[in-house]
């Protein structure tokens, strides 16, 4: 039995939520389906700069947070992993950095 929650992914399909930081995570998630980060880019056409930027979570890379959002979420999908927790832990990891720079 698990203890972390479980969130519906798609209709009929249900996965767990995952724990830690989003760029771990999504690292975490690449690895175990044994994809490369070009695969992943690939896949999703988001250019490989911005994947590892992903992954190290340095977001300020990215050119703002709708096209972050966008990127995690088909970075998410591409790894098999809840697009909604992904795009909710991405805001949830923004607030924190802003209200740490404050």
């Amino acid at each position: 039995m698990t203890d972390q929650p479980v969130l519906p992914f798609a209709r009929d399909d249900w996965r767990v939520e995952p724990r830690g930081s989003i760029g771990h995570v999504l690292a975490d998630a690449r690895r175990r389906r044994d994809m490369s980060i070009e695969q992943v880019a690939a896949q999703t056409r988001v250019p490989v700069r911005y994947l590892h930027a992903i992954e190290d979570e340095r977001f300020d890379v990215i050119p703002g947070l709708i096209y972050l959002k966008g990127f995690v979420k088909a970075f998410a999908r591409a790894v098999g992993l809840c697009e909604r927790w992904a795009v909710q832990a991405i805001v949830a990891a923004m607030g924190e950095r802003q209200r740490a720079a404050i």
